[in-house]
């Protein structure tokens, strides 16, 4: 496997006559109900990346620990940037990628926020324009099947989120607690939404097991590797 942060550049070089895909997990520090860690989002789109590179000659790059958090930015563990900071940050790793070698970058996110997803894909945008590079853009969660996850519309911290880490880092789930579904008014602006958002969970935990983590996960392995193949398909290009 092609961990970019354990090799040195003349294995990097050497491995760029490989193959010259790299994915970027991206990922926040973000509140995750209470009872998984911070770096919930970080770890899920790590781990699943890294189980790509063991079966595919791809690079993986070490991923972005902070994203866009603007729902759960009140709660003590969350730490945020801005939209324009995460995509100005994006492009420029981008960028960067390309000028080391890389002619296709998959970004992997396992944060999914509006505000989060539309800076990375103005971002990816941007720095397709101006250098000759192929770029996706996946989120974990339009990886998982919705047939196969009991609970509608699971969310944040939710059956999804807790069944993964119960087989990605058991040791660091602390239960299951009952489901929570904020209300939310539909059309306003607010400021501070702490004060709607309860424990912190926008889905149901209860139905989480093991089992369904490993569905899951293999499910997004398999949703990634389908990415790559649409990345270094000839079948896009002019």
């Amino acid at each position: 496997m092609k961990l970019l942060e354990e090799m040195s550049w003349p294995e990097i070089e050497a491995g760029l006559r490989q193959t010259q895909t790299v994915i970027l997990p991206v990922g926040a520090t973000e509140e995750h109900g209470p009872h998984l860690p911070t770096i919930t989002d970080t770890i899920q789109a790590m781990e699943v990346a890294r189980a790509v590179a063991e079966k595919r000659q791809v690079f993986l790059a070490p991923p972005i620990h902070y994203g866009v958090c603007r729902s759960t930015r009140r709660f003590p563990g969350t730490i945020t940037v801005g939209h324009d900071a995460l995509r100005a940050y994006a492009r420029d790793l981008l960028l960067s990628f390309y000028e080391s070698g890389f002619v296709r970058v998959l970004i992997l996110t396992g944060h999914a926020g509006g505000q989060h997803m539309a800076a990375l894909e103005e971002a990816c945008q941007m720095a397709v324009e101006v250098r000759d590079f192929s770029v996706s853009l996946v989120s974990l969660f339009d990886l998982i099947d919705n047939k196969a996850v009991q609970t509608p519309h699971d969310g944040h911290a939710g059956e999804i989120e807790t069944s993964l880490m119960m087989v990605i880092r058991p040791h660091l789930v602390r239960g299951t607690p009952e489901k929570h579904f904020p209300k939310r008014p539909k059309f306003m602006v607010m400021k501070d939404v702490r004060h709607l958002m309860g424990n912190g969970i926008m889905g149901n935990p209860l139905p989480a097991t093991p089992e369904k983590g490993e569905q899951f996960f293999q499910m997004a392995v398999g949703g990634v590797m389908r990415a790559l193949d649409e990345l270094e398909s000839d079948a896009w290009r002019k």
